[in-house]
């Protein structure tokens, strides 16, 4: 599962930083190209945010195996 989500976090910034370079050369304005970025950072924080909950549900039920 964290190789999908390593891959799945790459993805999506390739697609939002090829979506900019295409929107800076094709002169789309700059908020939406700020809309882009933001999506990025969003999307990054939500993979981290399942990456984190998979961890520590992972280290609970190791913890209460014991």
């Amino acid at each position: 599962m964290n190789e999908s989500l390593r891959l799945a976090a790459i993805a999506s910034q390739l697609i939002g930083f090829i979506i900019i370079f295409l929107m800076r050369t094709y002169e789309i304005d700059a908020v939406w190209q700020g809309v882009v970025l933001i999506l990025m950072l969003l999307s990054a924080l939500a993979i981290w945010l399942v990456k984190r909950y998979q961890k520590n549900k992972k280290l609970l039920e190791k913890k209460q195996s014991k």
